[in-house]
């Protein structure tokens, strides 16, 4: 089965819209959001939407837990926290009620699915894990694959017989270890933060054990021009740029 994995859409409705077509096009059977589909950017509605046009299972991510208690609004900076709030006016009563229903994870077959680090975070960040924690992790969970997002940055770490690995991934095809432990960082879709602005995901293909990044182009200046309209930080579409 080949599986997409996205995460951090963060409101940018045109990203998702071409990357949506590019799953398309790669024949996969099944499509999970690791969360952050709102924030930032200037359509969270549309991308909920979308979301579930599609039949997407998610996960929740930091910003749909500040959605669901405002009192978490103070652990995120300044230009975050006046981001969300402008973006809490954009969303429906009904995307409200799909975000409260949101998970910390999910599981399929050999697969866990979290935001922030497994087993159910939505807040702990990738670098700010230990490497000793790192291994410990990856050799007592009972999934052979944990994807995660939150950094915006695409990260792979294994844990084997040779002890434990970290490197950036790339536009690349990697074939994995049926035997190690593995934690995929998937980038992000709509703000990536690694020096290249196109739209990032990855599919796995459960079968051959091959991990497929994928990079997307999308119309940036919409994403921007939109930002600036709805008067949210302009920042959020500096760093699309």
């Amino acid at each position: 089965m080949r599986i997409a994995v996205i995460s951090d859409i963060h409101g940018n409705a045109a990203a998702f819209r071409e990357v949506l077509k590019d799953i398309e096009q790669a024949e996969v059977s099944v499509v999970y959001s690791l969360g952050d589909n709102i924030g930032y950017g200037p359509e969270p509605e549309a991308v909920i939407r979308m979301m579930r046009e599609h039949e997407i299972p998610s996960i929740i991510g930091n910003h749909e837990l500040a959605v669901n208690n405002p009192g978490f609004l103070d652990w995120f900076n300044p230009i975050a926290r006046a981001s969300l709030e402008k973006t809490m006016g954009f969303l429906s009563g009904e995307t409200l009620d799909y975000i409260a229903e949101l998970p910390f994870y999910r599981i399929a077959g050999n697969c866990r699915f979290v935001h922030g680090f497994p087993p159910d975070s939505a807040t702990e960040y990738l670098f700010e894990v230990t490497p000793e924690r790192l291994a410990q992790t990856l050799r007592e969970s009972t999934e052979n694959i944990c994807f995660v997002g939150h950094t915006h940055e695409l990260m792979l770490v294994s844990h084997g017989d040779g002890g434990l690995s970290k490197r950036p991934l790339k536009q690349e095809t990697v074939v994995l270890d049926a035997g190690c432990g593995y934690l995929v960082n998937v980038g992000s879709v709509g703000q990536p933060r690694d020096g290249d602005n196109h739209a990032k995901y990855v599919i796995f293909d459960d079968q051959s054990f091959e991990l497929e990044v994928r990079f997307v182009a999308y119309n940036i200046t919409e994403t921007v021009n939109r930002i600036y309209q709805s008067g949210l930080p302009e920042q959020h579409a500096w760093c699309l740029l």
